[in-house]
């Protein structure tokens, strides 16, 4: 479909974005257009002043007739904007959408724009919990949807490891005589120990509080060697233990930066910067403060300590000046709204370089009840050894289950655990809070990750069956596909709203729109498998028109399910 967008955007450069903005018409639209292929743009209200001029300048473009049969310009009535439909050439339509290796025209690359999305960022000192999931998950499906449409993406975590907590958890790895061994199989869990071991020896005595005020003092100051080196072995078997969970929830990372790497040196320049532009002020408790919205938002503790907005506002200005992005998204939930508004508006005052548009927070909610059947919640690993567990029981307890010797079954269940997590999480709007089931989770028939498993196997072993049917060289026919049982148009039409739907999911930075898109893609590749059989069909011509089908709602599913950080299984 690439082509035949440039078709039509090429000829219009004057209308940003019309590229991604052409759709494919709903189902009762398509009826009205005999159900013939058809992309309609809709007149923005940006745009709708010039509503008659636009319409009339249209009417003298000329398309290339290969992809573009006619225009026809439907002027605004009452509540329905204006919009345009350009009716496609049926014959081209097919072939671009179907036809594998036909050489691809690129979409107008917005590579010139380079967006940074910061997510997942845990507490070293703190379990990496399923609090962290939403983060993790939604952001890295951010980052895959502007890095398909060719932003230039960089993909940030930043991870806390500072602050005066940190001393308890240094003072804990003394008390409870963890050694490297130790912190080496376990380090999340064992410093996550060490540090309720530490708080609640400090509780009981206030000596053993200013021990660990003393450590991460000698921490910060750089005048201890060993255990500043101690941190540094810490910080690397964390990041060794996190990425075998980023690897299985199929997340990546650019940059692993740490709260520490920021200097008091750094911060203080920063501080100076404020004071002279007049930005922090001081009160008379000898607290400095910004004033965001007419609220007044501490920096600087009376005892001359920042708080974490100082060190959040040098890291985003360093960001600016080393990474020169056009856009950076903080991936963190609603909880924080107030601390980025004070951070952008704070930032965006200091350095007229930044503006309030480029920095969004993208804002979601909580989860709540996703924990183990026994109720242990602790770290997302025992949430996600459940799933693959609550899987291989469901497959042995399963009679159309068969022995298979090639199947990693290890392998399957927690692809398929991993997939009922993330769907049931990525489906909701982001915003809202959530409460997971895990029998919802893992239904094969519901609107699950199951479901996408399961389709995809289905037309993996429906290709392998008839792979000896040659399909390269075959031409998708339109009339072939017109004169088929409805659904065969129907998957056609699906399979062509994807490229649309990414778009809308990036745009609006809703994960759940290119989720609810493959559930529907999935239910309309089960009704065209159901009314159009490949093995009881006696024509070949029909055979290969079909496979060829079905081919494409593979390659289109398994995208998808990449897009969202799944590994599209091809049996299970």
């Amino acid at each position: 479909m690439n082509r035949i967008r440039r078709a039509i955007s090429d000829q219009l450069p004057q209308l940003k974005n019309i590229y991604h903005a052409l759709e494919v018409p709903l189902k009762n639209q398509q009826l009205q257009n005999a159900r013939l292929p058809t992309l309609e743009w809709t007149v923005p209200a940006a745009v709708a002043q010039q509503e008659q001029e636009l319409l009339d300048s249209l009417r003298s473009h000329t398309f290339d007739a290969t992809y573009i049969e006619k225009v026809r310009l439907v002027p605004s009535a009452g509540r329905s904007a204006a919009k345009v439909e350009f009716q496609l050439q049926p014959q081209a339509f097919v072939e671009q959408l179907l036809r594998k290796r036909q050489p691809e025209a690129l979409p107008l690359s917005p590579a010139d724009e380079h967006v940074v999305v910061e997510y997942s960022s845990p507490n070293i000192a703190k379990p990496f919990h399923v609090g962290h999931l939403r983060s993790t998950i939604i952001g890295n499906v951010l980052a895959n949807l502007h890095q398909h449409l060719g932003y230039r993406t960089t993909r940030l975590n930043y991870l806390g490891d500072w602050g005066t907590q940190f001393g308890l958890l240094a003072l804990g790895v003394q008390l409870n005589n963890v050694s490297d061994k130790d912190m080496q199989r376990a380090p999340i869990e064992t410093l996550y120990r060490s540090y309720v071991a530490a708080n609640r020896a400090a509780e009981e005595n206030p000596e053993i509080a200013q021990r660990a005020r003393d450590l991460f003092t000698a921490l910060e100051a750089g005048t201890d060697d060993a255990m500043a080196q101690q941190w540094q072995q810490y910080r690397k078997y964390t990041i060794e233990e996190l990425s075998g969970v980023y690897n299985r929830l199929g997340v990546h990372f650019d940059s692993y930066e740490w709260e520490s790497e920021y200097s008091q040196q750094q911060i203080s320049d920063v501080l100076q910067k404020l004071r002279s532009a007049g930005i922090l002020q001081r009160e008379l408790d000898g607290r400095e403060i910004v004033v965001v919205d007419d609220r007044r938002i501490p920096v600087i503790k009376s005892d001359g300590s920042t708080l974490y907005l100082a060190r959040d506002i040098a890291a985003l200005l360093e960001r600016h000046s080393r990474l020169q992005f056009s856009r950076i998204l903080y991936v963190v939930d609603n909880g924080q709204a107030d601390h980025f508004n004070a951070l952008f508006k704070t930032t965006a005052a200091l350095n007229k370089r930044l503006s309030l548009e480029q920095l969004q927070h993208v804002k979601f909610g909580r989860i709540h009840g996703m924990s183990t059947r026994q109720g242990k919640a602790i770290f997302l690993r025992d949430v996600l050894d459940e799933a693959r567990d609550v899987m291989r029981e469901k497959r042995n307890q399963t009679p159309t289950t068969r022995a298979n010797s090639s199947l990693d079954d290890e392998d399957v269940c927690d692809s398929l655990g991993v997939s009922a997590v993330l769907v049931n999480v990525l489906k909701q709007r982001r915003q809202r809070d959530h409460e997971f089931s895990w029998q919802q989770a893992l239904q094969v028939n519901g609107d699950t990750g199951i479901k996408l498993q399961y389709t995809h196997c289905r037309l993996h072993s429906l290709l392998e069956n008839f792979k000896d049917v040659e399909l390269e060289d075959t031409v998708p026919d339109w009339q072939h596909y017109s004169r088929e049982p409805v659904d065969a148009l129907d998957l056609l039409y699906e399979l062509a709203r994807f490229e649309q739907c990414i778009w809308q999911s990036k745009e609006q930075l809703e994960a759940c729109v290119l989720v609810n898109y493959l559930f529907g893609l999935c239910n309309a590749t089960s009704r065209a498998l159901k009314r159009l059989p490949v093995k009881l069909e006696s024509c070949p011509l029909k055979q290969s028109q079909r496979l060829l089908l079905f081919q494409a709602a593979k390659r289109t599913l398994q995208k998808g399910m990449q897009l969202l950080g799944l590994r599209p299984l091809d049996q299970m």
